[in-house]
C-alpha cells in the first residue's frame, strides 16, 4: 500500500523525485528534460511501494552524460568558428575561373580607370628636326578578365605602311595595363607632316573579343623639319578706319615670315621679300619692319634681312584706295618670300603669302571697294522724345485748368 502524498515511501525520495523529475511542475519540458527523463527512467529501479527512485548511482551517471554533452556542443561551435576563420580567405580571395577571351586595345590619351588607379598615355615628344630622335609612349590595356598570350606590337608612320619599331609582349593578365617606350631615329625620313599609329597584336596572334579595337592613331601631324630655312608667309589687310571700305580709304597690310626649317635664313644679295601693289590702290610713305630693312621700290614693297631658325619678322606697309576705283571692285595682291635653302648664292626657294583668314591655302589676300552712303544717315530705332519735369508738368496742368476757367467764364457772360 502506498502512502498518499508520497512518491515512493523513502525518506527524501520525494525531495529527489521533485528535483530530478522532468514531470515535475518545476522544470519545464524541451529537448533536453526529454532526454534527461528517458535516462532517468533506465536507471530507476521499483521499490516495494510500487514506485521508482533514481539511484545514486543513475544520478551520477546522468549528470556525467549532461557534462558530456554540453563539452562536446562548446567544442564543436569552438572548432566550427576556427573552420570558418581558417577558410574565410579561401572563400574572400578565391577568383571565379573567367572563361572570358582576352581583349586588348589601346586607350586614347589621358584615359582613366586603367589598373591601380593608372591613365593612358598616348603621345610623342613633338615636332623634331630632320635626323632627331621622336619618343613614343603606348600603353595597351587587357579590358577583359582573360588572360592574353604574347603578341607584338608595333608602330608606323604614313598610316600603317612604314614601320617605326616593334617590341614583344609575353603576356598581358585580365583588366591589366602594360606601357611601352618606342624611339623614332628619323635620319633619312623626308621632311614633312607625319601620323603615327601603334597596333597590338599584328600578328593576330591572341584570338580576343574585340579584334577592330587593336590600333590607335597618336599623332595626327608630327612634323619633322628640315635642316635648312622654311619660310612661311602670312598677309592681312586692315582699313584703318575701320568698317567698310570706300574710295580714298587707307589700307594697311601685315606681312609675316617665319622661319619654321631648322637652319637661320641669312640676308643674301636679293630681297628676301617683294610685294607688287595692285591697280587701285597706291604706297604711303609709311612702311616698317621689326627686323631688317623694309622700303617702297616704286609700286613694290621690298624688304631684306636674315630669320633665325624659329624666328619671325613683320612688314608693315599703308597704301592708299584711288578715288576712280569702280564700286564693288575686289582688289587682291599677293606677296613672295624667297631664298637660298642649299646655301649654294641661289634664291631657288620661293614661298607665296596666305591669308589666314579663308580656308585655301596660299591664296591672294583681298578687299572688296564699296559705295559710300551720301547725305545724313538714316535713323533707325527708337528716338528719345523731350519731355518735362515734375514741376513742368504740374505748370502745364496749372494753365490749361486756368484756360479752360476763362473760357468757361468768358461764355457765360457772352450768353448773359
Amino acid at each position: 500500500m502506498s502512502h498518499p502524498g508520497r512518491t515512493c515511501g523513502r525518506p527524501g525520495c520525494d525531495e529527489q523525485h521533485t528535483r530530478l523529475n522532468p514531470r515535475s511542475p518545476v522544470r519545464g519540458r524541451n529537448k533536453h528534460n526529454i532526454l534527461a527523463e528517458r535516462l532517468e527512467e533506465s536507471f530507476r529501479p521499483a521499490d516495494r511501494w510500487g514506485a521508482s527512485c533514481l539511484r545514486p548511482s543513475g544520478r551520477k551517471e546522468v549528470v556525467r552524460l549532461f557534462d558530456r554533452r554540453r563539452v562536446v556542443k562548446r567544442w564543436g561551435r569552438i572548432l566550427s568558428i576556427a573552420a570558418a576563420v581558417a577558410l574565410l580567405p579561401v572563400v574572400c580571395f578565391a577568383d571565379d575561373p573567367c572563361t572570358k577571351l582576352p581583349d586588348l586595345w589601346l586607350p586614347p590619351d589621358g584615359t582613366p580607370g586603367l589598373a591601380n588607379g593608372g591613365i593612358s598615355v598616348q603621345e610623342t615628344t613633338g615636332d623634331v628636326c630632320e635626323g632627331g630622335e621622336v619618343t613614343i609612349t603606348v600603353t595597351i590595356d587587357n579590358l577583359s578578365c582573360g588572360d592574353a598570350g604574347p603578341f607584338d606590337v608595333t608602330v608606323t608612320y604614313n598610316g600603317t605602311t612604314t614601320l617605326i619599331g616593334t617590341q614583344h609582349v609575353d603576356g598581358l593578365p585580365g583588366c591589366e595595363y602594360t606601357v611601352l617606350i618606342f624611339v623614332w631615329d628619323t635620319t633619312g625620313v623626308l621632311p614633312g607632316d607625319y601620323r603615327i599609329v601603334a597596333c597590338a597584336d599584328t600578328g593576330n596572334d591572341v584570338n580576343e573579343l574585340n579584334e577592330n579595337n587593336n590600333c590607335l592613331t597618336i599623332e595626327t601631324d608630327l612634323w619633322i623639319r628640315p635642316n635648312e630655312p622654311l619660310i612661311e608667309v602670312e598677309k592681312v589687310d586692315v582699313d584703318t578706319d575701320g568698317g567698310p571700305v570706300y574710295r580714298g580709304d587707307m589700307i594697311r597690310y601685315e606681312a609675316t615670315l617665319r622661319n619654321e626649317g631648322c637652319a637661320d635664313m641669312e640676308d643674301g644679295p636679293e630681297h628676301e621679300f617683294t610685294d607688287v601693289l595692285p591697280a587701285g590702290v597706291s604706297p604711303t610713305t609709311y612702311v616698317g619692319a621689326t627686323s631688317g630693312t623694309a622700303a617702297f621700290e616704286g609700286d613694290t614693297v621690298v624688304w631684306d634681312g636674315g630669320i633665325p631658325a624659329g624666328g619671325s619678322v613683320t612688314i608693315t606697309y599703308r597704301v592708299t584706295v584711288g578715288a576712280d576705283v569702280e564700286y564693288d571692285t575686289e582688289i587682291c595682291n599677293q606677296g613672295f618670300a624667297t631664298w637660298d635653302g642649299d646655301g649654294d648664292g641661289t634664291y631657288e626657294k620661293i614661298e607665296p603669302s596666305d591669308d589666314p583668314d579663308t580656308p585655301e591655302q596660299d591664296d591672294e589676300t583681298c578687299f572688296t571697294v564699296e559705295e559710300k552712303p551720301e547725305g545724313p544717315i538714316p535713323l533707325s530705332g527708337t528716338i528719345d522724345a523731350p519731355t518735362l519735369s515734375e514741376w513742368g508738368v504740374i505748370l502745364l496742368a496749372c494753365l490749361l485748368a486756368i484756360a479752360f476757367a476763362w473760357r468757361w467764364i468768358r461764355r457765360r457772360v457772352l450768353t448773359a
